[in-house]
């Protein structure tokens, strides 16, 4: 007898789990609240995946691009996010102030945890990340007319086109720095998925849902002019047509690249204007500058808020398999700089 209520105890033991996660899931259906639970949950169980069995910096060499027979070429501005909470959080050093640093986050995290925000997951720009889109910003609206670079300002029709990662950070970004030139065109971003950060880490996690746009931050919905939650719309911003959703854990980030140099020169237009990360635009310039070159984009991340200017040419490698190569001499940095440079400076 005290071995079948053992048994039977155990079964019940076993059981507990799985009722309550078909309790969440039944509650999911009808509490907003609820859903935005167990979606989270569910992105922290992907977070950590990403963290223990992630490949994204994994991949061979394509083999040196200065062998790559030119056939045309793109202009591209790469400009990277500004700070974020996680930066915050992890990028000040574990020194005395960082017990008080992660336990504000971890608290705010908690006050987020019945919403689509979090300081972690798909880390949001922090207020002084804000302030820097807004530099960005001021910078791209005080380019001359006459100027090369007044094509970042313009929006001419026809000439370039905005895209972005699809994590908040970058997407944020682009739009408060390029918030003037999106309301004077009426144009969109598109969100790209192959721009997403090539990370081991939980904020390198897309709170998007494929084919749709994370929901922006407090702080950086506040940095832009003449908009209120309330009348955010979207789709009227962001075109979400080309974001496939998370990165797979035991995907490539050199893949996302060569996706995104296709994506560039599939384009009508000769200029892209791309808001992105540190670590991919560093991955971008070590694979596709040649193996000869000593460039700074190789070694160093861009500042935050950092924009830099290049041409990319596409052609044939010696196999006749579609390639890629920066051309070094065309590299200028336009506003901010490479790390590295910018601490030299300070």
């Amino acid at each position: 007898m005290s071995s079948s209520l053992f048994s039977a105890a155990g079964v019940f033991a076993a059981a507990i789990p799985i009722l309550l996660i078909l309790a969440l899931w039944t509650a999911a259906l009808f509490s907003q609240s609820v859903a935005n639970v167990v979606y989270k949950l569910h992105l922290i169980r992907l977070g950590l995946t990403h963290l223990l069995f992630s490949s994204d910096k994994k991949w061979k060499k394509l083999g040196d691009p200065d062998r790559v027979t030119k056939k045309r070429s793109k202009t591209i501005y790469f400009v990277r996010h500004g700070e974020s909470a996680w930066n915050v959080v992890f990028n000040k050093g574990f020194g005395k102030t960082f017990p008080k640093r992660l336990g504000n986050a971890l608290q705010k995290e908690a006050n987020l945890f019945t919403t689509l925000d979090s300081v972690f997951v798909d880390s949001p720009l922090s207020s002084l990340g804000a302030e820097q889109a807004l530099e960005l910003q001021s910078y791209i609206e005080s380019i001359p007319d006459s100027d090369p670079d007044a094509v970042l300002k313009t929006g001419e029709s026809g000439k370039s086109v905005l895209a972005s990662s699809n994590l908040r950070r970058a997407l944020s970004t682009g739009t408060i720095g390029f918030w003037p030139r999106i309301r004077r065109t009426q144009e969109r971003i598109h969100v790209l998925s192959s721009l997403q950060e090539i990370t081991f880490n939980v904020d390198g996690v897309a709170l998007a849902k494929p084919y749709s746009s994370p929901v922006l931050a407090d702080e950086e919905l506040g940095a832009l002019t003449s908009v209120t939650r309330a009348d955010f719309d979207p789709d009227r911003y962001f075109d979400c047509s080309e974001n496939a959703g998370d990165k797979p854990v035991r995907g490539k980030g050199v893949n996302r690249m060569l996706e995104f140099c296709h994506w560039c020169f599939k384009r009508d237009e000769p200029v892209i204007i791309a808001a992105g990360h540190s670590l991919y635009f560093r991955f971008f310039f070590q694979t596709f500058l040649p193996y000869t070159s000593q460039h700074e984009g190789k070694k160093s991340k861009m500042a935050n808020g950092c924009v830099v200017k290049f041409t990319i040419w596409e052609g044939k490698d010696p196999n006749q398999e579609d390639r890629y190569v920066i051309e070094e001499a065309s590299i200028k940095v336009l506003h901010q700089d490479f790390e590295s440079k910018h601490k030299k400076h300070e």
